[in-house]
């Protein structure tokens, strides 16, 4: 039985409250023309499997109801699509229901043995889902309408996920307010089936229609690892490794904006056999920044990145003779191993190793002799543990330390004493390329000369010590900058 009823609003509004019944409280030709109370709607759900709508209602507490009608509700409009002739049957099954395209608004009317209808009970709504796949982003977004049941209040919604059609993933729950979810993290050319279940804190209240999507058939690398940020050239070069199981071989080089919180492509590069590089040549790198590589779909969006990594950044500070090192760890959080690395003229070579804290110390009295440039040029390598054998190591900014030129030359000396006040010669801050040094008496008679800056004078001539008083001297040297320096003056043998 196909019967639509057009009920205007005011009309409408009075079957409802049962306000009407009244007008057909009368016989008509000995007739019962009183209409049945209405039964109420109690609840309406989805087969997710089927999309077939079920509906459950209470009786009308009419006496003489013999049966029910079931309609489809749409504004005004009440559409009848059945009837369940039975007083004790309070369930209806809508096979040909639209739910799994579209919410469908249900009413049902009692049904006397006289044939007078009841008014419509109230209404009930079925859960419409959608699932949207976003291919580029990696993500399927699942939006639902709400249930409202002024009966049975819902106070949350339970997600259900399947996979490949068999595996049920965990499902999610969440609160009532919510109607939408993004899925993410899932496999390559896999259908994905959804459906939302209304609760009301552990009770199934209504299940919606289900939704299925199949995803994208690009398969993303299942981890990148940055292996090493070196700075050359003026700027940053960058190595990276990743899961050569992947179908995507275009890469971007992220750095982490503080402005917006966000991350800026900085270059693209093409990875192959699970190796990529970067280089950045306007990198700042006075600047510890944060960076990552990030795996590129083929919309250019990334699709996986690596956990972030800085560029090493190397000062140094001089108290005296001390040179102190201090560096920032490249690995958030990570466990490096460190080497220093200095550099007095002749190259860079390594001067300590495995170190783990990023303070180090250095004493230029102890290395002088070995510097023949003007300044002394420090840097710092790291390890990466996690990196595959063969991965170049971090390498910081220099440090640059520029060596004072110093002579200093003592005005008196013991011969004989044990100490260092035993043997009179010039002291440097750096080693002299050419060095004349000599000793004269007061008469201008030579006493002593050397060639080698290490050396000194005791006190001696021809092997006998000389008497207490005062002695010349002169040195002429050249500095490691190019400079000669020339000095005379006295020196005075103390008894």
């Amino acid at each position: 039985m196909m019967l639509k009823i057009r009920i205007k609003p005011m009309l409408l509004l009075l079957l409802l409250t049962g306000m009407v019944s009244g007008m057909f409280s009368g016989r008509l030709d000995g007739q019962d023309v009183i209409q049945p109370l209405s039964p109420r709607l109690d609840n309406v759900t989805i087969d997710p499997g089927t999309g077939f709508a079920l509906l459950r209602w209470l009786p009308s507490p009419s006496a003489d109801v013999g049966s029910y009608v079931v309609y489809t509700y749409s504004g005004t409009t009440a559409s009848a699509i059945d009837t369940v002739r039975s007083p004790y049957i309070y369930e209806y099954t809508h096979t040909a229901s639209a739910a799994r395209y579209r919410s469908v608004t249900y009413v049902v009317a009692a049904i006397d043995s006289s044939q007078n209808i009841s008014p419509l009970s109230n209404s009930l709504s079925t859960v419409w889902l959608s699932a949207e796949n976003d291919i580029c982003r990696g993500r399927v977004t699942v939006k639902w309408t709400p249930y409202v049941n002024q009966y049975h209040p819902c106070t949350g919604y339970s997600l259900q996920i399947a996979k490949g059609g068999a595996v049920t993933l965990p499902g999610v729950t969440l609160p009532y307010t919510d109607q939408e979810y993004v899925f993410t993290g899932y496999d390559p050319d896999t259908e994905y089936c959804f459906y939302v279940t209304a609760t009301d804190g552990g009770n199934q209240l209504s299940s919606s229609n289900r939704a299925c999507v199949t995803t994208g058939n690009e398969i993303p690398p299942s981890w990148i690892m940055i292996g090493s940020i070196s700075v050359e050239g003026g700027g940053l070069a960058f190595t990276a490794t990743y899961d050569p199981v992947t179908t995507m071989q275009n890469f971007g080089l992220h750095l982490y904006n503080q402005g917006t919180g966000g991350w800026d492509e900085t270059a693209t590069s093409a990875g192959s056999s699970g190796a990529v590089s970067f280089v950045s040549a306007r990198a700042d790198t006075t600047v510890a920044r944060l960076y990552r590589v990030a795996a590129l779909n083929s919309c250019g969006v990334a699709a996986a990145v690596s956990s972030p990594a800085r560029n090493i950044v190397l000062e140094s500070a001089v108290t005296g003779t001390v040179i102190k090192l201090r560096w920032n760890r490249p690995v958030p959080g990570g466990s490096e191993s460190f080497s220093v690395w200095r550099d007095t003229g002749n190259g860079l070579h390594e001067i300590a190793s495995t170190l783990t804290d990023t303070l180090w110390s250095d004493d230029y009295a102890l290395f002088a002799a070995e510097v023949s440039a003007d300044k002394v040029v420090y840097r710092v390598t790291a390890g990466n543990s996690g990196a595959p054998p063969g991965t170049l190591p971090y390498l910081s900014s220099a440090t640059e330390v520029i060596i004072s030129e110093n002579v200093f030359i003592p005005n008196a000396f013991t011969p004989g004493s044990n100490d260092e006040n035993a043997l009179f010669r010039p002291e440097f801050s750096f080693l002299p390329r050419e060095y004349d040094f000599r000793i004269m008496s007061r008469t201008g008679a030579l006493l002593y000369r050397t060639g080698d800056p290490g050396e000194g004078w005791d006190g001696r001539h021809d092997g006998k010590p000389l008497p207490p008083g005062v002695y010349l001297w002169s040195v002429r040297l050249s500095t490691p900058s190019g400079s000669t320096v020339v000095r005379s003056g006295t020196v005075t043998i103390l008894p």
